[in-house]
C-alpha cells in the first residue's frame, strides 16, 4: 500500500465577514491570528441588505445605502487600524445582497481559502444575520469555515492551537477533511485526537468494544510514517448522543478546535433544513471554534 504525503494545507487569503455586532469580535481575532500565522492576505467584508431599504422611495433609498457603505468602509478601516497591516495585506469588502449569496460569490471570486464567521447561536437561527447565514455559508462554501459561537473565547494573542478534536463519523475516514486536520495538527504541533461516538453503549461495561484496529487503519491512511505527528495523536470512543459526546470531550479535555466534514447543501436546502444535525450543534453549542470542511 502507498504511504500518504503530507500536504500541507495554504491559507493565502482569509475571509471575515462581519455584521458588528458583538458575536463577530471573537471571530476577528481568530481571522487575524490565522492571517498572521500563515502570512495571508485579509479579507473583511461586509453585506448590506437591500431589503431594508425597499420600503423608502427609490431616490432616497440610494442614498440611504450609499450611506451604509459608507459607514460599513468606515467601521471596516477602525477595525483593522490597529492592525496596522500593510496595503498588499488586506481588502475591504462591502456589498449588497443577499448575504450568504453575497458571500460565497466574494469566496469564490476571490479565492478565499479559508472564511471565518462568527454565529449568535441556535436561538437567533432565524432573525440575527450571523445565525442562519452563518449555516448557509458552511454548507455551500467552496472552502472549509471556521465558525466562532457565541461561547467562544478570543483567540490566543500567540494564535497557537494545543489541542484538536477530529470526529469522525464513519471508519475508515475517505473525506477530504482528514488531510486537513492532519496538516492543521503538523503547521501548529498540536495534539490530535480523532473520536468516533456510538449511540449505544458496549453490552457490558466490563468488555469494551475494541477500537484500536480502525484507528490504527486511519493513521495507516492519513498520517506519513515519519510524521512526527504518530506520537501526538489520541483516540476516543464516544457513546450516546453525537453531539453531547463529543461537546462533552471538548470539555474534559480543553480542545481549541473541533473539525467536522458537513454535507454540501442547495441555498434552499441550506435555509431550511428540518432539523439541527451534529454540525449545527456544534457550531450552536461549542465552547470552541469550529471548522467544517465539504
Amino acid at each position: 500500500m502507498e504511504k500518504p504525503l503530507l500536504k500541507e494545507v495554504s491559507i493565502d487569503k482569509v475571509l471575515f465577514a462581519t455584521d458588528f455586532s458583538p458575536a463577530t469580535e471573537a471571530a476577528f481575532s481568530y481571522a487575524v491570528a490565522i492571517a498572521g500565522r500563515y502570512h495571508s492576505r485579509l479579507y473583511v467584508a461586509h453585506v448590506i441588505n437591500p431589503e431594508s431599504f425597499y420600503l423608502f422611495e427609490p431616490e432616497p433609498a440610494q442614498a440611504m445605502i450609499k450611506q451604509a457603505h459608507d459607514e460599513a468602509a468606515r467601521k471596516i478601516t477602525q477595525l483593522l487600524a490597529p492592525l496596522r497591516l500593510e496595503p498588499d495585506r488586506y481588502e475591504i469588502v462591502v456589498a449588497e445582497g443577499a448575504v450568504s449569496e453575497v458571500l460565497i460569490e466574494t469566496i469564490q471570486t476571490n479565492h478565499i481559502d479559508l472564511a471565518v464567521l462568527g454565529t449568535h447561536g441556535r436561538r437567533a437561527l432565524k432573525k440575527l444575520f450571523m445565525g442562519s447565514i452563518a449555516e448557509e455559508v458552511f454548507r455551500m462554501a467552496p472552502c472549509p469555515v471556521l465558525t466562532v459561537g457565541p461561547k467562544n473565547a478570543p483567540a490566543r494573542a500567540t494564535g497557537t492551537l494545543r489541542h484538536i478534536l477530529y470526529p469522525v463519523e464513519f471508519l475508515p475516514d475517505s473525506s477530504k477533511s482528514a488531510g486537513y486536520v492532519v496538516s492543521l495538527a503538523e503547521r501548529y504541533g498540536a495534539t490530535l485526537t480523532v473520536m468516533n461516538v456510538r449511540k449505544n453503549s458496549p453490552a457490558s461495561p466490563n468488555t469494551p468494544e475494541p477500537f484500536t484496529e480502525p484507528f490504527e487503519h486511519w493513521i495507516t491512511d492519513h498520517v506519513p510514517q515519519n510524521s512526527d505527528l504518530r506520537n501526538r495523536i489520541r483516540f476516543e470512543r464516544g457513546f450516546g448522543p453525537a453531539t453531547d459526546s463529543i461537546l462533552d470531550f471538548t470539555e474534559k479535555a480543553a480542545v481549541d478546535i473541533i473539525v467536522v466534514s458537513v454535507r454540501g447543501l442547495d441555498p434552499v436546502m441550506a435555509a431550511h433544513l428540518p432539523e439541527s444535525d451534529t454540525a449545527h450543534e456544534l457550531v450552536s453549542r461549542a465552547p470552541c471554534p469550529v471548522l467544517t470542511i465539504r
